[in-house]
Parts: C-alpha cells; sequence; structure tokens
C-alpha cells in the first residue's frame, strides 16, 4: 500500500516520531511511504535514513490560540489549496494519513480527488495546547467528518472527544511503538545522594512545571533533598517566571534548566522519579519512555495519563495543580523506597508489553486498510 502522510511540522516531535516509526514498522510489510511537511527540519534527516521520500508543501494550520490568527489562516490555507491538491495528485497513493487535527486542507484536498483519507490524532488541541478551530468547533467537526473514512487516536479520551463528530464506529485506536531507552553515557545528576525528579517537556503552562517547583518547595521546607530537573524549551518570559517562582519560594538552587539536550530518555533513566504534571496530556510518550526506563512516574489524574499509570501500581496519580498531593506523592517514594522500586518494575513490564513494535504495526495496518476499503460506502454518504 502506498501512503501519503501528511505533517503539521517539520521537526521531529511527540506527534512526527510516529510517522517514522510507522515507516520503519510497515517497510516489511510492502507499505511505502511519502511524507509532506511544511518546511525541512530534523523529521527529514530521519526520513533520509529509512529511504523515505518526503516534499516540502505548504500546509497552514485551522487553528490558533484562541483564534488570533483566524483570518490570516483562512487566508493561507485559500492560497495553499491548489500545491495541496497537486502535491495529492502527483503522490497518486492508496490512502492520505493527516498527522493532527490541527490541519484541514489536506482532507480537503482529498476529497477533491476522490483519495481514502484518515486524520492520525495525536492531541486534543484545546484542552492540551489551547488551540481553537478558526472555524469554531460545530463547523470544523462536520467538516472532519465529510473529509475522512476514519480516524484513530493514541488515546482511549483523544478518541471519545473525536468520536462525538465523527461518530465511534469510525475512530480507532493505535498504540504507539516506544522502544527501550538506548544505553547512552550522560551525567549523573548532581548533587550526589540526593533525590533526583525528572520533567521532560516544553516550557508552558500546560505542563504544569510550576506545580512541580511548589512541590520542591513544601519538601525542601520539611528537610527533605530534593531535585527538580526540567528538560525543554520554551518562551522565555515563561522560562523567567519559572526561574523567578524557584528563587521566591528558596529553591532556586534545586531546581535546573536543562534546556534542550541530547539523550533525554537516559538523562531520565537516571533520576529517583519522573513527573508528568500536564494540565491534560493527550498521551504522553515520556511517561512511558520513563516506564520502559524502569523509572517510577508520578502523573496527573487527567487526560490521557490514567491510561497509562493505574495508581499504586505501576505508578502515582494526583490532582493536576495540587503540588500538595504531588509533595506527598514524592515524600511516598522518598519514603519507602522498595515500593518505588515495585512501581518501577510494574510499570517497565506493562510498557515492554503494550507498547511493542508488532502491535503498533497490527494497529496501523489494520487502520490504513480500513481507511482503504471502508471508502466507498463512505463516499456515497457524501
Amino acid at each position: 500500500m502506498n501512503v501519503l502522510v501528511a505533517a503539521h511540522q517539520g521537526d521531529l516531535g511527540g506527534a512526527t516520531t510516529p510517522i517514522v516509526e510507522a515507516a520503519e514498522a510497515l517497510a516489511p510489510r510492502g507499505f511505502r511511504f511519502v511524507v509532506l511537511v511544511p518546511e525541512a527540519g530534523t523529521l527529514v534527516p530521519a526520513l533520509d535514513r529509512l529511504g523515505v521520500e518526503w516534499r516540502v508543501c505548504p500546509l497552514p494550520l485551522w487553528v490558533s490560540t484562541r483564534g488570533r490568527r483566524r483570518l490570516r489562516n483562512i487566508l493561507a490555507n485559500r492560497r495553499a489549496y491548489p500545491a495541496v491538491t497537486a502535491a495529492l495528485a502527483q503522490a497518486a497513493p492508496d490512502i492520505v494519513v493527516t498527522n493532527t487535527s490541527a490541519v484541514g486542507i489536506v482532507g480537503r484536498a482529498a476529497r477533491a480527488l476522490g483519495l481514502p483519507h484518515a486524520w492520525w490524532l495525536h492531541e486534543f488541541g484545546r484542552e492540551d495546547h489551547n488551540l481553537h478551530y478558526d472555524l469554531g468547533d460545530a463547523i470544523t467537526g462536520r467538516l472532519m467528518a465529510r473529509r475522512c473514512v476514519r480516524a484513530f487516536a493514541n488515546s482511549d479520551v483523544v478518541a471519545a472527544k473525536f468520536a462525538r463528530w465523527l461518530g465511534p464506529d469510525r475512530v480507532g485506536r493505535v498504540d504507539y511503538f516506544i522502544r527501550p531507552v538506548p544505553v547512552a553515557v550522560v551525567p549523573a545528576p548532581e548533587p550526589a545522594g540526593a533525590f533526583h525528579l525528572a520533567l521532560v517537556g516544553s516550557l508552558n503552562r500546560q505542563k504544569g512545571q510550576n506545580d512541580a517547583i511548589a512541590a520542591v518547595a513544601r519538601l525542601a521546607a520539611a528537610g527533605r533533598d530534593v531535585h527538580l530537573h526540567l528538560y525543554g524549551t520554551g518562551g522565555r518570559r515563561y522560562a523567567d517566571k519559572l526561574a523567578a517562582l524557584a528563587a521566591a519560594r528558596g529553591v532556586a538552587a534545586r531546581v535546573h534548566f536543562h534546556g534542550h539536550v541530547a539523550d533525554v530518555p537516559a538523562r531520565v533513566a537516571k533520576a529517583d522519579a519522573a513527573l508528568v504534571t500536564s494540565r491534560c496530556e493527550a498521551f504522553g510518550r515520556v511517561t512511558v519512555e520513563a516506564m520502559r526506563a524502569g523509572v517510577p512516574v508520578i502523573g496527573t489524574r487527567a487526560g490521557g495519563t490514567p491510561e497509562l499509570v493505574e495508581d499504586g501500581r505501576t505508578g502515582l496519580l494526583y490532582p493536576p495543580g495540587d503540588a500538595t498531593a504531588l509533595a506527598a506523592c514524592i515524600g511516598r517514594l522518598i519514603d519507602a523506597p522498595g515500593f518505588a522500586r515495585e512501581l518501577a518494575r510494574a510499570g517497565r513490564d506493562w510498557a515492554g508489553s503494550r507498547f511493542g513494535q508488532a502491535q503498533f504495526a497490527d494497529a496501523l495496518a489494520r487502520e490504513f486498510a480500513a481507511t482503504r476499503d471502508g471508502f466507498g460506502s463512505t463516499r456515497r454518504a457524501w
């Protein structure tokens, strides 16, 4: 089967890494991929290593933060439509996949060309990234339903959101392939002997780093030697606010801003615990990576995280925004290292059995086949 995948960005990230993994997993089964990218970023070398064809094509969004770019986006989509249609016609794929709900133009072009189209859903949109559809939810939902045969999501909660528009029979679930953490020579967190927490994610309000800083402050005030390591970049203004919060709470020396560094999963593997403090995470690749690294996870009871973490068995959960509860969870791991090791062991075993390459390839192949084979009945419904 020939599959065209349209990515919303040209860099590797939580939503684009699965494109590379899909091409690798399905190549032995006779699947061939063409990837459209809006610009040539770090995704391109990863595709080149696999011999996957890629093309640069304008792929404007139909979302923006609080709708601030609505008119600009509408004009950009109008201008880009001929180029997108030409790219799809030239590739002549068996199916077309838009790798995000934030781009609608590819579904429109596929429909015009009579090509089966599916959405691969990696995010909520509004709940996790504060992105609002330029045409509003009601109109966008109807357009998504008209422009696809199927959609498939990375978690049950994301699938349920879009099933309201597409219908539950048209939305499937595909678990990612998440590799075991590769061995890498990385420095151990300092200072030695402290309890080290790793938190991976872009620096923004939705990720909840402020809760982690507040929790560290509570623990430090109680005499606990705890250090927080933040991996990720973000707006300079918000990073400065987090640094100011740490200073105001008296824990500036205990909160370490590492920014963008290599081998982050290996660095997380050196931590005593991994935090997932997001207000609403659609899935949370870093959660599973920490599990596969054998690190106990503390996550929020929100979004897709409870689908990954069973409280008290494969990790710990707390209410999002509740720094007191987060501090209590961390303290529980400090006081009971045997319990922490048991959580880590159970999380590693569960993640290893759930997110393997074979099941990922099987699930994708089923969804791709359902998109192709269901096109006739869906098209008649148009």
